[in-house]
C-alpha cells in the first residue's frame, strides 16, 4: 500500500514538474503534494490530546494514517482557562498535510493546522450573504495560472472590510521565481480589491460586540482551465508561497496556519481558540 501511495504522489509531482519544465528557470524542488483534512479534536485540561477524529481517514493509506496519528497525539496545547480554571475543550480543526520528493524519498509533514471557534454565530463575524468573487486577472488566466489566496480581513463595526492582507498565496502552476512572484502579486491584488464589496454581520453578543473591529480569514481560489477545485481529502500539487504578517492580528490567532482553511468559508481569528505550543512538525 505504501509503495502504491508513493507511486501516486510521484505521478502527481511529475505532472507539476512537466509544467515547470515548460517555463524557463522553473524551480522544480518547490512542488509539493498537499491534502487538507477536517475533523474534531478534544484537548484535556492539561493541554494534551485526549482524542481526535478525521473526517477523511479513508483517503489516507494506513502507513500514512499511522504517522498522522503519532504526530497529532504528540501535540501540546496551552491549557484553556474558563473562570480561572483549566478545562477540557472540544474543537473543530483543519489540518494541512504535505509531502514532497527529496531525491528518491518522499518527505511527509503536517504543514499546519487551524482550530475553530466555540462561540455562537452572534458572537463572531459571519458573511452577510454570499461573498462577491474577484475578477480573474487576464494575464494569469491567459497564462493558465491558478492558485489560492489566503486573506486576513479586518472588519469594522459597520460590517465592511477596513483592511485586507494576502497572508499567503499558493500557486497551482510553477515558473521562475520572478514569474511566480508576479502571479502571486496579481492574484493577491484582485482578491484584496473585491473585499471592498464584502459585508459581514458584526458580533452582537460577547466580548467582540463592543470591540472596534474583528478579524477573520477567507480563502479565494482561482481555477485555470481544467484545474479542479481543492476538496478536503483529495491530494493536489501546489507551490506554497511565503507568509506575510497581518499587522492587526492578535498574537494567539497568528499561531494558526495561513493555508489550513477551506475555500469559501469565514474563519474568525479567535484568541480563545486552541493554541499549539509543542509537537508541531515545523
Amino acid at each position: 500500500m505504501l509503495r502504491k501511495w508513493s507511486g501516486l504522489l510521484a505521478l502527481m509531482l511529475c505532472a507539476g514538474l512537466a509544467l515547470a519544465a515548460s517555463k524557463e528557470g522553473g524551480v522544480r524542488s518547490q512542488v509539493e503534494a498537499s491534502m487538507l483534512v477536517s475533523g474534531t479534536i478534544v484537548v484535556d485540561a492539561l493541554g494534551r490530546v485526549s482524542e481526535y477524529r478525521l473526517a477523511q481517514e479513508s483517503s489516507l493509506p494506513p502507513p500514512l494514517l499511522a504517522i498522522v496519528d503519532r504526530r497529532i497525539r504528540a501535540w501540546q496545547f496551552e491549557p484553556v482557562l474558563i473562570d480561572g480554571k483549566q478545562v477540557l475543550v472540544r474543537s473543530p480543526m483543519q489540518v494541512r498535510l504535505v509531502t514532497k520528493r527529496d531525491g528518491e524519498k518522499f518527505l511527509f509533514r503536517i504543514a499546519g493546522a487551524t482550530f475553530g471557534s466555540s462561540r455562537s454565530d452572534d458572537e463572531v463575524p459571519t458573511s452577510n450573504g454570499p461573498l462577491a468573487k474577484p475578477r480573474y486577472p487576464e494575464y494569469a488566466y491567459t497564462s493558465n495560472v491558478g492558485g489560492t489566496v489566503y486573506l486576513g480581513v479586518r472588519i469594522g463595526r459597520d460590517g465592511s472590510v477596513e483592511e485586507a492582507v494576502a497572508e499567503q498565496v499558493n500557486l497551482r502552476s510553477l515558473g521562475s521565481e520572478r514569474e511566480m512572484a508576479r502571479f502571486r502579486e496579481i492574484l493577491a491584488d484582485s482578491s484584496i480589491a473585491v473585499t471592498r464589496k464584502w459585508k459581514f454581520n458584526y458580533p452582537t453578543r460577547g466580548e467582540w460586540a463592543s470591540a472596534p473591529f474583528v478579524s477573520a480569514r477567507v480563502a479565494i481560489e482561482f481555477l485555470a482551465l481544467d484545474m479542479p477545485s481543492e476538496r478536503t481529502g483529495k491530494w493536489m500539487t501546489y507551490v506554497p508561497g511565503p507568509r506575510q504578517i497581518v499587522p492587526w492580528r492578535d498574537r494567539d490567532a497568528a499561531n494558526q496556519a495561513a493555508d489550513a482553511i477551506a475555500v469559501d468559508g469565514v474563519y474568525p481569528d479567535d484568541p480563545r481558540a486552541l493554541r499549539l505550543i509543542g509537537g508541531q512538525d515545523g
